[in-house]
């Protein structure tokens, strides 16, 4: 996934600590490496580590609570209420160290997250290796780990102090959703990241109904809305994006703004479809995420989230090109990269880039024709250190 977008046949990467000094044919690079520890993986495939660009990864341990139901009943009959009974600190570990494994094991290297106690999450997804663009979640209600927003405000900052300069962690924070919080939240939590240099991360224009209602109130779109207060005047990464017109499009093009494709979580909750193709179009950085794996989603298969991708844009535009192939795996990994504001670093197989490595199985003797979408990784590379590997 680098800028020629090369496939390199028998290829192979040449790592160093925790960076990748060359990538090429495998015999140049041996001799022109010699390595004190060599992988060789015949019949696989080597690609970038997958980045999942949105998640709340402790809701693993609410799955099953609720399905088939729209996005405000989901979350105010069932999410809402159930969070605020078992969600403690205890409930965030448990629940980030079951998703860093299902990451880890489906090839995500990096994942965007927001959610209650970040700090119990940024502890264990450093622990597992993991790299992280990790959100306190801000919301106008008493929620776990906060009574008012300005409490979460404070907790934001200390945690953002906490992880400064950390080589895994980017700690940030995330004011749920525009009709979540007020204009002056807003703006301090922009000003707060500001403080940082970090990106804030939201959720945006998820559905209908949330377009609707910030027109009814606030006389404009959630996009309009949040442009009108300065919240794009630094980096940005928004989930979902699913209502957007073209003045939206523009503004996020133009403040290039990232963006947080979640397929799966979108169509269960019949959210809608975003306008994906024309976002890329514009030169918006579009990544793909899970969204959390309760009733959103239930999974944090970003496979799955690829193929599910494509094929939205193809039935919609009814085009079968649109979002081929290589547009949608660089969705999960460059462009994913570009969105959370770390392209320097991860995305792609570049010396000098940091060594977030999958190796996928070729065997179609391998293949479990019942569990198509989970594509056999063998092994998994964070920062050059293998942490995942099945002989």
């Amino acid at each position: 996934m680098d800028a020629a977008r090369r496939v390199i046949d028998n290829g192979a990467v040449a790592v160093r600590g925790d960076k990748i000094i060359a990538v090429g044919p495998a015999a140049e690079i041996a001799a022109q490496h010699p390595a004190r520890q060599r992988v060789d993986r015949p019949n696989a495939l080597l690609i970038p580590g997958l980045i999942n660009t949105h998640c709340h990864g402790p809701m693993v341990l609410l799955r099953g609570i609720a399905d088939d139901l729209n996005l405000q009943d989901w979350l105010k009959k069932y999410i809402f209420p159930a969070e605020g009974k078992l969600v403690s600190p205890e409930f965030v570990r448990q629940g980030t160290r079951l998703a860093a494994w299902e990451m880890i094991r489906g090839g995500i290297t990096a994942y965007a997250d927001m959610y209650y106690f970040e700090e119990v999450i940024a502890e264990e997804t450093k622990r597992a290796g993991m790299r992280g663009l990790l959100g306190q979640t801000i919301i106008k209600f008493p929620v776990a780990d906060a009574k008012t927003p300005e409490i979460a405000m404070q907790r934001a900052d200390a945690f953002m102090a906490k992880y400064k300069n950390d080589p895994l962690i980017v700690a940030t924070v995330a004011p749920h959703a525009p009709y979540t919080n007020s204009d002056a939240m807003l703006q301090a939590c922009r000003l707060l990241a500001d403080k940082y240099g970090v990106p804030v991360v939201t959720h945006l224009s998820e559905t209908a109904r949330e377009n609707e209602d910030s027109r009814q109130e606030f006389k404009t779109s959630p996009t309009k809305r949040l442009e009108n207060i300065g919240f794009f005047n630094g980096p940005t990464l928004v989930a979902h994006a699913v209502w957007l017109d073209e003045a939206d499009i523009d503004i996020l093009a133009r403040r290039k703004v990232g963006v947080a494709h979640n397929p799966g979580s979108n169509t269960k909750l019949a959210s809608g479809i975003a306008p994906v193709v024309r976002m890329l179009d514009k030169g918006i950085a579009v990544g793909v995420g899970t969204d959390g794996p309760a009733g959103s989603n239930n999974d944090l298969n970003l496979f799955e989230e690829m193929d599910l991708a494509a094929k939205l844009q193809k039935v919609t535009l009814r085009d079968p090109r649109a979002l081929n192939a290589e547009q949608a795996f660089a969705m999960a990994t460059i462009l994913g990269a570009r969105a959370m504001s770390m392209e320097s670093k991860i995305g792609s197989l570049e010396a000098g880039k940091l060594a977030d490595l999958v190796v996928l199985s070729q065997d179609p003797f391998k293949i479990d024709p019942l569990r198509l979408h989970e594509t056999k990784v063998l092994t998994t590379v964070f920062n050059g250190r293998v942490v995942y590997d099945v002989r």
